[in-house]
């Protein structure tokens, strides 16, 4: 055990073993329960108890946390006092008196001569309940939650408390001194000064304590305000009981008492960011318990007292007794079940953060893994509601070694539970839950950290596979346009050589053959002349099929305009906001809208055709309609050139649409998306 953590240990078992040496002596002379009472014994031995363990439970979990070392203060106090407590009835007890609160003292005036080893430590009695009082107005609430004084108020609340602690004190020991022989009315004036001055600075530090602790709770997150619901739903305990149990003076003294160590231990538990699983169904059902016995109460006196005075008043007669008491026992059995419902379900929400259980979980974290959510999304929500319904401080998912979603604040040295995330012989990653301790997780969690666990591995491993998936089809989509980029650079590369080349040494052998023919006369070298312009138009015409300079220099409307001027088909072209767009587009649109114009020409026999070309600042469309035979259903249906024309346009990203019938015409509509318009080439 390290020095820090052994401190707080040693200071609490000593504390508890004084207590109890305490406790023994005074049961060696024979003092009963009365006594004990009267001596404060019941008020201080089990609060110093419980404060000295609750105080090393927080400094043992948070070294040099102001609160823990507030309430190791306090259960001394406490201490101490029980030993006093015991060495003034020893003293009593040795000079013949037998009950120290009716004897020692009447009226504030001695009414026997005392020695002065019991006027001492009566004397201290007296006033060292002080110190403890105001720590616990003062001190407590000033250093809730992180034990430390919060800015001007925190300073303000030291200054005052300490101040008024110390006024106290001296009024204290000044009115109970040993030789004092006045009474509570002639008392001192300067006993009332000091008991006023010390009780307003009291009040002034409590006001400022208090005034710190609203602020930070205003300024804390609202899923790390825990530590405040805990005692908030604990004061509200408090005040509860102490109403209902006020008019039996006899149980209500001890409910305080009991109650006051429950705030204590609720405080450190609070003060240390613990939630002890121990306490925390003791308090549900002590919340339910007194729900429960509320609900009974009013509905007996409701129904038994009110039903059946109202019945007597209304026949003039009482009516059977046996009647109302049924009618309540009837009435609190129809609305028992779901004030326990509701009452345990608040208790869970305000004590643990637990406003989700194992089915809502399981059934939020499956709609979101069967919607349009992403992964990320689903698996924050998956970390969110971990944190949620385990207990955890935070909770985290880690895939392949990464951590890519979390929700909460990680404790400084966490425990951690693990759970791996696996799909099928496959280790996706993991789920992982911080608490300050494995105690502050509910008990099942782990069960449910493995049911989210096996629901998420075929989720992750789904998207992943999706993810895959849309890679493929991305690197299949790259490289059908890096195909139809190739292909159509090798189309411009013949056409060039051709133009170049072939085309350039025909012209030349056809300008020497003029020039010979216009030398000889020879008839024979003007057919050969004709021959060789015949192959040159059809080398043009050949290379303006590949690829024509039109396009490149005036866009698709002007080349489609003059690749259709010789059909025997009249063509119309329409360009309106069409604009210029990259190579390979213009490439696409301009051959699709050839490839529809042949198809037409070859197979439908229309009468007209035309071509409508329109665009915008997102991608380019174009629209071939012709009044032709169209095609039937089938294999008889969209041939080879239709299909090329898809595959084209697709290739970029786009869109081939196809509508005609039997006797009804053909329109072939293309979009490209995603393809803009591009400055003047």
């Amino acid at each position: 055990m390290t020095p820090h953590r052994r401190l707080p240990t040693v200071l609490a078992v000593t504390g508890t073993v004084v207590v109890l040496v305490a406790l023994a002596t005074l049961l060696a002379r024979g003092r009963g329960a009365e006594v004990l009472y009267g001596l404060f014994f019941w008020h201080n031995g089990p609060s110093a108890v419980v404060l000295l363990w609750t105080g090393r439970f927080v400094l043992s979990r948070r070294p040099g946390h102001g609160s823990g070392v507030v309430l190791m203060t306090i259960g001394w106090i406490h201490a101490v006092h029980t030993v006093l407590a015991a060495v003034a009835d020893a003293a009593l007890v040795r000079a013949g008196l037998s009950e120290p609160l009716t004897v020692a003292l009447t009226d504030g005036i001695l009414a026997v001569t005392l020695p002065l080893s019991a006027t001492v430590p009566l004397n201290a009695m007296n006033w060292f309940w002080v110190p403890a009082a105001v720590l616990t107005a003062v001190a407590l609430p000033a250093l809730f939650p992180d034990g430390r004084l919060a800015g001007r108020t925190g300073r303000v609340a030291a200054v005052a408390g300490t101040l008024g602690a110390g006024l106290l004190v001296a009024a204290s020991a000044w009115d109970a001194w040993p030789t004092a022989t006045w009474a509570v009315a002639d008392r001192p004036a300067g006993i009332g000064l000091l008991l006023a001055l010390g009780g307003a600075a009291v009040l002034v530090g409590a006001a400022a304590a208090l005034a710190g602790l609203a602020g930070r709770w205003r300024r804390a997150d609202p899923a790390q305000r825990g530590p405040y619901r805990v005692i908030g739903v604990v004061l509200v305990l408090f005040a509860l009981v102490g109403v209902l149990t006020h008019p039996w003076r006899a149980l209500w003294i001890p409910a305080m008492l009991v109650l006051i160590n429950l705030l204590v231990v609720c405080y450190g538990v609070a003060a240390a960011r613990y939630r002890l699983h121990e306490m925390e169904p003791v308090l549900g059902r002590t919340a339910v318990a007194v729900a429960l016995s509320v609900l009974v109460a009013v509905v007996y006196l409701a129904v038994v007292v009110g039903g059946g005075g109202l019945l007597g008043r209304l026949g003039g007669a009482a009516p059977d007794g046996a009647l109302p008491v049924l009618a309540g026992a009837a009435l609190v059995a129809l609305l028992v079940e779901p004030v326990r419902r509701y009452t345990r379900r608040v208790t869970d929400r305000l004590l643990y953060r637990r406003d989700t259980d194992r089915l809502g979980v399981m059934s939020r974290l499956a709609a979101r893994a069967s919607g349009t959510a992403s992964l990320p999304e689903v698996l924050h929500d998956v970390a969110n509601l971990l944190v949620r319904s385990t207990g955890a401080a935070r909770a985290e998912v880690w895939l392949d070694g990464a951590r890519v979603a979390g929700s909460g604040t990680a404790p400084a040295r966490p425990a951690e539970l693990r759970v791996p995330i696996e799909a099928g012989d496959e280790l996706l990653g993991e789920l992982r839950l911080l608490a300050v301790a494995r105690a502050d997780l509910v008990r099942d969690a782990p069960s449910l950290l493995d049911d989210v666990a096996r629901a998420l591995g075929p989720v992750v491993r789904t998207a992943r596979l999706a993810d895959e998936l849309q890679e493929r089809l991305t690197e299949l989509a790259e490289s059908r346009r890096r195909l139809v980029e190739a292909h159509d650079a090798a189309r411009r590369g013949i056409e060039r050589d051709l133009h170049d080349g072939a085309q350039a040494r025909l012209v030349a052998l056809r300008m020497r053959i003029g020039a010979l023919h216009a030398g000889t006369g020879d008839p024979r070298l003007a057919e050969l002349g004709s021959e060789v312009d015949a192959v040159v138009r059809s080398l043009r015409d050949l290379a303006r099929g590949l690829h024509p300079p039109l396009l490149d220099e005036l866009g698709v409307a002007a080349a489609l305009r003059a690749a259709t001027r010789t059909l025997p088909v009249p063509v119309t072209v329409g360009g309106t906001g069409f604009g210029r767009r990259a190579r390979a587009v213009e490439t696409a649109v301009y051959f699709s809208c050839l490839e529809a114009v042949h198809n037409a020409v070859r197979h439908g026999s229309p009468s007209r055709i035309a071509i409508e070309l329109t665009g915008g600042p997102d991608g380019p469309a174009f629209t071939v309609t012709d009044d032709g035979g169209g095609f039937g259903p089938g294999p008889a249906g969209p041939g080879t050139g239709l299909t090329n024309i898809a595959d084209r346009v697709a290739a970029l990203g786009g869109r081939v649409r196809i509508d005609g019938g039997a006797g009804a015409g053909t329109r072939v509509e293309g979009t490209l998306p995603d393809q803009p318009e591009v400055a003047e080439r």
